[in-house]
Parts: C-alpha cells; sequence; structure tokens
C-alpha cells in the first residue's frame, strides 16, 4: 500500500511533470531565494513578453472580453497567456493542483475558428480563462478534496456552474489548491502544501479557496469560481486585494460541487466569483442566471437576474466591530476612510450596532459538525494521513449531536435569522428615507491575512452563513508600517486577546486590507449595485 507520504509526492510530481520545460522558473524555486513578496518577479524573470504582460494584467475580466470579441485578441494568445502566469504563479506560490494546458489550447483554437467563420463569439464568456477551485467537478480534471486518500479522483461531470459557464464560451485551464477537507481559513494540505499569499508570503493565502486567492492575486486567473460555507470565498478574497461574492446560497447552483460529508443542511455552501471588478462579479451572476439554472437543480430559486443601477445615494449602516474581536488598525483605518468619503460622496452613514455575534457562533459551530467530524477523521485514518494543525485545532472541540440538541441548534438558527431581520429593520428609524439601510459595511476579517497554522477568528465570515446573507469583498488599501498598535487597547476576552498580541505592522506588511459589504437575501442585484457606489466612493481621491 503506498503511504499517504508517497502519495503526496507523487501527485506533486506529476503536477510540476505538466509544465512545459520552457515556463519553468530558475532560482526563485528554494524557498530562502524567494523574495516576501514574490508578484515583482512576474515582470523580472523575463518568462513574460509585453503582450502577455499586457494580457494579463488588463483591468479585468470584462475588459479582457472586449478584446477578444472585437477581434484585437485572439483566444489563443490569451489562454496561452494566462496558462503560462499561472504556472509561474504555481512555482513561485503553491497554488495548483491540476492544470490542462493541451486541453485548454484545443479549446481556443476552436473558438478562435468559430470567431473567423462567424465573425462572432459563442456566447458571452468567449475565450475568457476561468479557474476552479479542487472540488468543484470539470470534465478533464480530477479533485482530491485536499486528502491523500482522494487524490486523483477523476471528475466524470460538468458541475452546473461550470456547464453554464462553459456553454457560454468559457475555458478551463486550472484548477486551485483548497486544504485538508476544506474547513480551514488558510490553504495547507498534506496533497499540495501550503500556498503562500503573493503579497507576504509570511502569511496565508486565506481557505478554503485559497489557491483561487493567490493566483487571483498573481494575475493569474481574469476570473475564478469558488465555494463557501463559513467564509471560503471572502476570506481569500480579503487576504489576495481581490472582489468577491457570496451570494444567497439558493441564488446559483452548487450542484456537482463535491460535499464530503453529506446531510448537513442546516448551513448551506454557495457558490460565487472572486476577480477584478464589481462588474465582472456581476457578469458571472448575468451569465449564470441566464442559464435559468432553476431548470437544472431544484435547490435554486427561480428568479431571473435583473440589473440595479449603482444609486446616486445611499443608506449605509457601519459596523465597526463585532464586539468579539477588534479588528487590527489597518482594518481600523480602511474603514474610518471609507466611511469618511462615503459621507464625502453624499452617501447616508448610519451606526449599525451587532446583534450577538458570539450567540451566533455558538450556534453555527455545532451545526458544522453535528457528527464531531467523524467522518473527515475517518477519510484521513484510511490512508493514515494526519490532520494539519488549523483543521485539528478546529475540530478539537467538535462533538457529535443527540437528536434533541440537533434540533436545539436548528431551533436557535431560526431564532436568530427572525431576529436579525428585525434588527435590519430597525434601522429604519435612524435614516431620512425611513426605509431600512441598503448595506451594512464592516470588517471582512479582524486581520489582514494571518501566519500559517494560526486559528483565527471566524465570526466576520461565518455569521453571514448562518444568516444566509449575501456579502461582497471590496479590497481598499494595504498595511502600513505606521499602522501600529494601540497599547491601550483592553482585550475583551481569549479570542479579542489572541488577535490583539498576534498584530505586528512588520509582519503583515503589504498585506491587502479589504472591507465586506453585506446584504439581504437573494438581493444580489440590489447588493452589487450599493457595493458599485461604495467602491466608488472609496476609490476616489478626494480634495
Amino acid at each position: 500500500m503506498v503511504s499517504w507520504e508517497e502519495t503526496g509526492s507523487n501527485f506533486r510530481a506529476a503536477l510540476q511533470a505538466k509544465i512545459p520545460p520552457e515556463w519553468q522558473l530558475s532560482g526563485v524555486s528554494k524557498e530562502a531565494e524567494k523574495p516576501r513578496n514574490i508578484l515583482p518577479l512576474f515582470h523580472r524573470c523575463g518568462l513574460l513578453t509585453e503582450r502577455e504582460l499586457e494580457i494579463t494584467e488588463i483591468e479585468d475580466a470584462t475588459a479582457l472580453l472586449a478584446k477578444v470579441h472585437s477581434g484585437s485578441w485572439t483566444a489563443l494568445e490569451v489562454v496561452s497567456a494566462f496558462c503560462k502566469r499561472a504556472v509561474m504563479a504555481q512555482q513561485l506560490v503553491n497554488c495548483l493542483m491540476d492544470i490542462d494546458v493541451e486541453g485548454a489550447m484545443q479549446r481556443a483554437r476552436e473558438l478562435d475558428a468559430h470567431f473567423a467563420s462567424t465573425g462572432s463569439p459563442v456566447g458571452p464568456l468567449h475565450g475568457l480563462p476561468i479557474s476552479l477551485k479542487d472540488l468543484t467537478k470539470a470534465r478533464g480534471f480530477h479533485h482530491s478534496f485536499g486528502i491523500t486518500a482522494w487524490a486523483g479522483r477523476e471528475d466524470d461531470e460538468d458541475a452546473v456552474v461550470v456547464q453554464i459557464l462553459r456553454e457560454a464560451g468559457a475555458v478551463f485551464y486550472v484548477k486551485t489548491t483548497m486544504p485538508q477537507t476544506g474547513m480551514a481559513l488558510e490553504t495547507v494540505s498534506n496533497v499540495w502544501g501550503t500556498t503562500l499569499n503573493p503579497f507576504n508570503t509570511d502569511l496565508c493565502a486565506g481557505g478554503s479557496s485559497g489557491g483561487e486567492g493567490a493566483l487571483g492575486a498573481c494575475r493569474g486567473a481574469p476570473l475564478g469560481v469558488a465555494t463557501d460555507i463559513g467564509g471560503s470565498i471572502r476570506a481569500p478574497a480579503s487576504f489576495n486585494g481581490l472582489y468577491a461574492l457570496r451570494p444567497t446560497s439558493t441564488r446559483f447552483s452548487y450542484a456537482g460541487n463535491i460535499v464530503a460529508v453529506g446531510g448537513q443542511i442546516a448551513i448551506s455552501a454557495t457558490v460565487g466569483p472572486v476577480g477584478h471588478s464589481i462588474r465582472d462579479l456581476e457578469l458571472f451572476c448575468r451569465v449564470s442566471s441566464d442559464f435559468r439554472p432553476w431548470l437544472h437543480d431544484p435547490a435554486v430559486v427561480p428568479k431571473p437576474w435583473i440589473p440595479v443601477e449603482a444609486p446616486r445615494k445611499t443608506s449605509i449602516g457601519v459596523m465597526w466591530w463585532d464586539e468579539v474581536v477588534m479588528p487590527h488598525p489597518p482594518i481600523l483605518r480602511a474603514m474610518k476612510s471609507a466611511v469618511e468619503k462615503l459621507k464625502l460622496a453624499g452617501h447616508e452613514v448610519v451606526e449599525f450596532k451587532p446583534y450577538r455575534h458570539q450567540h451566533a457562533w455558538d450556534i453555527t459551530f455545532p451545526l458544522y459538525f453535528p457528527t464531531g467530524g467523524q467522518e473527515m477523521r475517518e477519510f484521513l485514518a484510511s490512508s493514515g494521513e494526519p490532520m494539519i494543525p488549523s483543521v485539528s485545532k478546529f475540530l478539537e472541540s467538535a462533538k457529535c449531536l443527540s437528536v434533541p440538541e440537533l434540533m436545539h441548534y436548528q431551533r436557535e438558527q431560526k431564532a436568530y435569522r427572525n431576529e436579525y431581520f428585525k434588527h435590519w429593520n430597525a434601522t429604519a428609524t435612524q435614516t431620512s428615507s425611513g426605509r431600512p439601510v441598503d448595506a451594512i459595511l464592516m470588517p471582512s476579517m479582524a486581520s489582514a491575512a494571518f501566519p500559517h497554522h494560526h486559528l483565527p477568528w471566524w465570526g466576520y465570515l461565518s455569521t453571514w452563513n448562518l444568516l444566509d446573507y449575501p456579502s461582497v469583498v471590496i479590497p481598499v488599501t494595504q498595511v502600513k508600517p505606521d499602522d501600529i498598535k494601540d497599547a491601550a487597547y483592553q482585550p475583551v476576552n481569549e479570542r479579542d486577546a489572541d488577535n490583539y498580541d498576534l498584530y505586528d505592522p512588520v509582519l503583515f506588511d503589504q498585506a491587502p486590507v479589504s472591507l465586506q459589504l453585506v446584504g439581504r437575501i437573494l438581493e444580489e442585484e440590489q447588493l452589487l449595485a450599493v457595493a458599485i457606489a461604495v467602491d466608488r466612493a472609496i476609490k476616489t481621491e478626494w480634495t
């Protein structure tokens, strides 16, 4: 029997063998030879031509599609450039678990042939390279779920979201890494190793879609598909300076994504986009909805996508912190700057008091693991594979629930949803319109990334999974040397003290700082419209 160590080594070697020799990097493969911020290497190494740099560093996927659909760029040169940059990213930050250069190139040639013969694209995503997370099935690839016993399992079909995007003209060329079992906010596994943060390799890239986050930060993908059950879309986007959307779980189809443990239905996973602009998030939503996924998956609400114009004036509720863990200084700086700019842009800003967020976590955690994580332990035991530190720490307090206990937590979840609904509605007394706030602006995490193997506070993310509220991540700034710790602050609990002690501006130097905008169930159109207005105000230099 092949050991788990050999399995991991064999699959990593097989992945490396798929990288064309002419795309191999030299002089930066060893950890000691890598700079802390690896992003400048894409220009300095000399492997990318000026044309390839122009293609991969274009503003966003929407702008890229305009180039391809106008005939300025061919699908083949676009796909080739992103394949090349993706495998460079793999060698620098270890973000891929599968690549298919040959298959992607063939798909691009077919798209170019269609364009040459008809003068029109096959669909709205014609020629767009899209990366996929490990657990999302796509013909021609395999999945592992970050577990050695599962490594090499072939995808026998397309997930519904892949089918949609493929029919729209997308090209799938890579699958990205995820952590062992998926229940970690960093991306580490015994199969694929550790995924690094491109801005600061001393920090993690987030999880469980950390490969998507790192690849996007490296400009190795114009658009990625990720999943989220506790922050797995938003943490990687936040840590890597990307835009992302965690939709309501019933808005788009999750069918065809691997689920390690079936039967946990209280908190549903959702599929969503990670990209370089809010308009790209809207593009994903519009194309996905136009396919009418509710005809292919009964779990999807039949709700067509109806675009909403960005409002000239919005009412934003501001939640400075969740009253459990105080965010680090650069995040508070980003919040303060955002609020000031929103006011300058004419938007209405009101204070939003968090509602029992510690209680939300006390409900959420047991519902994640109603069997105490027994299935996950059995998956790993089948090959003798040990748990990675972050998963082990996370599961150490999980317990198997009795039926009455499970029913208790589900009742608590329902009650909390009703209470938060009323709490949000009560903001109508604070706004000039007499209506509740349009969205809540808050930190996406209490820290800008975190060191490898640390166990952070999930509450800024998981509360919205418990409530099933959609949320958008908006990149704002980066950690600066003068983001010093507040020496006078007194932590309010052990989690808060742990986060406070963790912070050091030198450790977090150059890490992206992002904020989170939360909307209401099934109101993704409205949320993205508000997000455009917020993003526009934040990015404006006011005098």
